[in-house]
């Protein structure tokens, strides 16, 4: 069962059937529960610790998918700040933000679920990473906007909000982002030598001036 503690004493717990059960006594001596989010806000992941609840089972299902694990974080905490109450503007609810169609093709009951949530999740992105063959800008890009609108591009998207995506979540992977794509959707590679004679392989252009480029297909 999942808990969280809210300012004010305010204890949230999550059952293993996804019911969201608030309490201000540890005996459950008075109970509200919800089927639904609560109208209340869960403190947000503002920090580079992994909460150990969420990043154990995130551990565990990246072995199990065999997906690397920081995209796996990365990606929940871009979406929600690992807050598995977070619901968007457009629907998407959860840890990894999901949209009902995307719950219901990997049988999801209640997306409100952590479990499901997580696996569903990460079997979709694991989906789009072998679909789009590991290319990272592409795979988020249809995790964040979808497959008809990277089909519609042919690649990333001209939308504001799926480039900042992007570029958040590979910088939570610790991976820099030029936002340079070509037409079929895959990344500019450059190649160069630096004045020290370095021979570099980038998906952003060199830092230099008059340096003898290459741009690898």
């Amino acid at each position: 069962m999942t808990s969280i503690h809210l300012p004010g004493e305010l204890i949230v717990k999550q059952g293993a059937d996804g019911r969201i059960i608030v309490t201000n006594s540890p005996g459950f001596s008075s109970v509200r529960s919800y089927n639904k989010t609560p109208n209340f806000s869960i403190p947000a992941y503002s920090s580079n610790k992994v909460p150990s609840l969420y990043g154990n089972k995130i551990s565990t299902l990246s072995i199990k998918y065999k997906l690397r694990e920081d995209l796996i974080l990365a990606v929940a905490r871009a979406e929600s700040g690992f807050n598995p109450f977070a619901k968007s503007k457009k629907g998407a609810v959860g840890i990894m933000q999901l949209m009902k169609s995307t719950a219901e093709q990997y049988g999801v009951t209640n997306r409100y679920n952590v479990d499901q949530n997580l696996d569903a999740g990460v079997r979709h992105l694991k989906y789009l990473y072998k679909k789009y063959n590991q290319n990272l800008p592409i795979v988020l890009a249809a995790y964040n906007a979808g497959e008809s609108a990277v089909k519609k591009y042919n690649g990333v998207p001209p939308y504001k909000e799926t480039k900042n995506y992007i570029k958040k979540v590979r910088r939570f992977m610790g991976l820099p982002y030029s936002g340079t794509f070509t037409s079929s959707g895959k990344t500019t590679i450059f190649k160069y030598e630096t004045r020290a004679g370095r021979i570099v392989l980038s998906d952003s252009p060199p830092p230099e001036e008059n340096t003898n480029v290459v741009v690898l297909d």
